[in-house]
């Protein structure tokens, strides 16, 4: 398991280099190399905060989830605040703190998980829906959702599915929740006129490729002129014509410069990432800690699928960005928070498995004495 564990790090680590790559290339053109040094930036202290979090015991979050979740609410309501709150493209999605820019959002994501994880791991098997918990989740959501910012909102139930599809609620309860979940979701998609538009440009885009679908269009022609093998880091032409290239289509920028090859690469990363991210969840000593990595997982590798899938034009727009790899402090710092969560879980998963093994081979090495004549060891007496 400590391999896996460096494994999780070193894919956030090099997911998020080639982040550093493809945001130069997106944007050098017209700001040089300005963003080349913020995000860089951005990954030394995604690097810094992954190794505060994963010297966190995962117990310790007990204590955390209230003060992260209220924080969070704080945070979310801050962004209507004028002077405070910071509007772009017709959202309401950021608070300005003068060195940095925070999207509450991207918190919104963590604190689902830590709070409803922390909330069923105390149910006994076979239990109801927590309500209170999922209430809590709810306002999380609804907050969001009318900055508004319908992606992330999809990703912060989809961390909360990952955290109930671990617990042992009752399976019934679990179904009736999900159907309810969609059905919701979709009345939200249909209901608001910009998101229908969306759905329906995702069903037929070249209808449209002079309005809603010409940001799906150019991202496709800047797909498919990169062949095989693809262009070069920073000779992509094609892809300059795609609106959101940075931040919400950068895989199209993957798939103009690095080609076939390059996008195969990131979509088996996000895979390694769901697989290690289910074995340390199946591995976890506690439901707690099961519960949060499944979370984890959950909301990093459907947010993944969801931007890729976009892109591709396989699934409707979201509007959400690739987890380390788009431009986004915001997205990149609570991404590398959830790795080191994950990390802690595997590597507290892995003691506790060695002070078992410990005591059984100290107990077998006691019956043994006994056996022979000799006294217990005192340390298993008091064990």
């Amino acid at each position: 398991m400590s391999a896996l564990r460096s494994n999780l790090f070193l894919l956030a680590l090099g997911l998020s280099l080639l982040g550093l790559v493809m945001v130069y290339s997106a944007t050098y053109r017209e700001f040089g190399s300005h963003y080349l040094v913020v995000r860089a930036a951005h990954v030394v202290v995604g690097v810094v905060v992954f190794w505060l979090v994963s010297r966190v015991r995962y117990t310790v979050w007990r204590r955390i989830a209230p003060w992260l979740y209220l924080g969070t609410v704080a945070g979310l309501l801050l962004v209507f605040v004028p002077g405070v709150g910071v509007r772009a493209g017709g959202a309401w999605r950021w608070v300005d703190l003068g060195f940095f820019t925070l999207q509450p959002g991207e918190l919104a994501k963590l604190a689902t998980v830590v709070t409803l994880g922390c909330a069923v791991a105390r149910l006994p098997a076979g239990s109801g829906i927590p309500v209170r918990a999922l209430g809590a989740v709810g306002v999380l959501f609804g907050l969001v959702l009318v900055e508004p910012d319908f992606g992330t909102s999809l990703i912060v139930l989809a961390g909360a599915t990952g955290v109930l599809w671990a617990s042992e609620v009752r399976t019934r309860d679990l179904l009736a929740c999900g159907m309810a979940a969609f059905a919701a979701l979709v009345a939200v998609m249909l209901l608001a006129p910009y998101r229908r538009e969306r759905f329906m440009t995702f069903l037929d885009p070249w209808a449209v490729a002079d309005g809603p679908g010409y940001q799906v269009v150019q991202g496709m022609l800047a797909i498919s002129s990169g062949g095989l093998f693809g262009e070069g880091a920073g000779a992509g032409s094609r892809s300059t014509a795609v609106p959101e290239l940075p931040t919400d289509m950068i895989f199209a920028l993957v798939g103009e410069e690095l080609g076939f090859l390059g996008m195969a690469a990131v979509i088996a990363a996000f895979g390694l990432l769901g697989l290690w991210g289910t074995r340390v969840a199946l591995a976890a000593p506690s439901a707690l800690a099961r519960c949060m990595a499944s979370g984890i997982t959950a909301m990093l590798c459907v947010q993944a699928v969801l931007n890729m899938g976009a892109v591709m034009v396989v699934l409707p727009l979201a509007g959400i960005t690739l987890p380390f790899v788009s431009y986004g402090g915001s997205s990149l710092l609570v991404s590398f928070a959830a790795v080191g969560i994950l990390y802690r879980i595997s590597e507290d998963g892995e003691r506790a498995r060695e002070v078992v093994e410990s005591g059984r081979s100290a107990a077998a090495r006691g019956d043994s004495g006994r056996r022979h004549g000799r006294a217990r060891d005192p340390r298993a007496v008091r064990g």
